[in-house]
């Protein structure tokens, strides 16, 4: 099973020495992988949401283990398509020992072979069903069918996809009927998407970064008042494969969903920063961002009462003193594919409008006067464009 898709846009424009992960030179030395810089300064910027201060060296080095352990891991997998089924006992032996888990609800992420999550329930002749999203049941479904038929299974799963009509009704069943419920939590992507997680979510901070989350199942589990089992899969460093469960729990309708969400998620992220390099859903910091939030995209930082007196005295220096009046860029700032134009010193997104991120050079190199851009851009894209990167707090009129 695969997560969603987690492809990265490309920026255009020149690669720099400034920014968060921008630095010239080659791509790190990874086997068999090839970096650009707008890769690096994604997978950068995700990693951030977890550690703040996280350099490009971590990053790299997160990496680095990163490609070990997807080599240790797809080694194994394949195993099991040539009869090589050691990476299947330690499930079996793990349910076993936690009988309990045979109904109710079970969490966990994409982390290390999350793949298997499903496979000791089948393989003890149980029905699980699994709870998705219907984008990532397109790629997730036919593998994990073709998976479970080549291992024999006299028992399916039941697919549970998210907005498809009656789901809730379908998972509500499964529940009472004392089956195992499955849900990656990461996947955050509840009734009409990601789009909605971002807008309408509830908050939860990470670290460094302000992200939504669902509050669905907290919400199912309080009315429903079923048990909760935790349970993450992750290697270790000697390559041992090792399921591990944490204490069930049980809420009610007394329990506010916010604060059951809360908990959730903490538990997630625990798991997550303790093994960055195993986890294989970072998209999900960036698609779930607050920041990427339709209703941030035209947030002008001057306040309203001012704005008119700074579009008068941003007119007057273009018509009166071009040659001396300069425009200064004052923040880390690119435009990313999309139409987005983004302040990475603080973290906040807009519509581009138009702009791209090649007509920024010039500000990035030195503090061009406003004639000077006049001449590089027209005076069209300095009374427009200019004056917006000032309103957005992104540059300032100097001398």
């Amino acid at each position: 099973m695969k997560s969603p898709d987690e492809s990265r846009p490309s920026r255009s424009g020149t690669p720099r020495s400034s920014g968060p992960g921008r630095r010239a030179g080659d791509s790190p030395d990874i086997p068999g992988v090839k970096w650009s810089e707008a890769d690096i300064t994604w997978e950068l910027w995700n990693l951030r949401a977890l550690q703040p201060d996280a350099s490009r060296e971590d990053l790299l080095e997160i990496k680095r283990r990163q490609e070990l352990v997807l080599a240790r891991e797809r080694e194994a997998l394949a195993g099991l398509w040539t009869g090589d089924r050691d990476i299947l006992a330690p499930g079996h032996r793990f349910l076993k020992q936690n009988p309990e888990l045979a109904s109710g609800v079970t969490v966990s992420m994409h982390l290390g072979p999350y793949q298997l999550l499903a496979e000791p329930f089948l393989a003890a002749g149980l029905e699980p069903a699994i709870l998705l999203n219907s984008r990532a049941m397109k790629s997730f479904q036919p593998g994990t069918e073709a998976f479970v038929k080549h291992l024999g299974h006299r028992t399916r799963i039941q697919w549970i996809p998210v907005g498809e009509k009656g789901f809730v009704r379908k998972l509500i069943k499964a529940i009472r009927s004392k089956r195992p419920v499955l849900i990656y939590l990461d996947g955050n992507s509840g009734d009409q998407g990601m789009e909605e997680t971002r807008n309408r979510g509830l908050k939860y901070d990470l670290p460094g970064r302000e992200i939504r989350v669902r509050t669905g199942l907290a919400r199912l589990v309080c009315r429903l008042g079923c048990p909760v089992h935790r349970v993450s899969l992750h290697w270790t460093d000697q390559g041992d494969l090792i399921w591990r469960r944490d204490p069930t729990l049980t809420w009610s309708r007394q329990d506010r969903p916010d604060l059951v969400t809360r908990a959730l998620f903490d538990w997630c992220f625990g798991r997550i920063m303790a093994r960055p390099e195993q986890w294989q859903y970072w998209a999900m910091l960036r698609e779930s961002s607050s920041c990427f939030g339709s209703i941030r995209l035209d947030d002008i930082r001057v306040p309203t009462g001012l704005r008119e007196d700074y579009r008068q005295a941003y007119s007057v220096c273009l018509e009166k003193s071009p040659e001396t009046v300069r425009l200064i860029l004052e923040k880390e700032v690119e435009v990313w594919p999309g139409d987005v134009l983004a302040d990475l010193s603080e973290d906040r997104f807009y519509s581009a409008a138009g702009l791209r991120d090649e007509d920024l050079e010039p500000l990035r190199r030195n503090h061009p006067t406003l004639a000077e851009l006049n001449a590089h851009h027209g005076e069209a894209w300095v009374r427009f464009h200019g004056l917006r990167l000032c309103l957005l707090g992104m540059a300032r009129l100097g001398g």
